[in-house]
């Protein structure tokens, strides 16, 4: 005859209830393992490239099953059109930053190694965003083969905001700052004071908050 086994606590000697909840969480668990495994078995390259580039994890639960396959034409349309709009926003942010750079063309520039390159990224001194199952380094944020002075505060501010979304505000013209329109990648080439760079982290923070 098959026994229980109870949980105890320390010393009591009592076994602790599981309560419906804690049932219910670990149902719920089984189930979205299962659901991320499919989801990621099919997923595209550029799909995982977009989980693992993600800082943030409501962004990465979002895309993962966007390759499940469709049970109908409607969804195939939808994911096609998702994906063609996909590509379209890439290209117009590479070419509103100047093209983009694989890692070893950076590492190269700056004259380190590749290894180096990516520890620069996870401590916010560059900007790497996931283009296909690559990583690439918009070239607007470097200048005279240098990485643009106070980059890091600014990637610093914008906290967790998916990379993708740091690069749009980044090439945005912001007016205010001088006699015309220009963009964070821009305004840091000047070399801003740091009232003007104070105001900027402030811009830049709210916008990620």
């Amino acid at each position: 005859m098959a026994s229980s086994v109870p949980i105890t606590g320390s010393g009591s000697g009592r076994g602790k209830a599981i309560s419906p909840s804690d049932t219910l969480r670990r149902k719920a668990l089984e189930k979205l393992t299962l659901a991320i495994a499919k989801a990621v078995e099919s997923a595209s390259d550029d799909t995982l490239a977009d989980i693992v580039g993600s800082n943030d994890l409501r962004h990465a639960l979002t895309v993962a099953p966007r390759d499940i396959a469709p049970e109908s034409p409607a969804d195939i349309a939808a994911i096609k059109a998702a994906r063609e709009k996909t590509t379209q926003f890439r290209e117009e942010m590479a070419n509103r930053s100047g093209g983009m750079y694989d890692r070893a063309q950076v590492a190269a520039m700056l004259g380190v190694s590749t290894a180096a390159i990516e520890k620069q990224r996870q401590r916010r001194q560059i900007l790497g965003v996931p283009y296909g199952s690559e990583l690439r380094y918009p070239a607007a944020q470097f200048v005279n083969g240098e990485t643009l002075g106070h980059l890091k505060r600014v990637l610093e501010a914008f906290d967790d905001t998916n990379p993708w979304q740091q690069l749009m505000l980044l090439t945005t013209p912001l007016e205010g700052f001088g006699a015309e329109p220009m963009t964070l990648f821009e305004l840091l080439a000047r070399r801003p004071n740091n009232e003007t760079l104070r105001q900027l982290t402030a811009l830049v923070s709210g916008w990620a908050n």
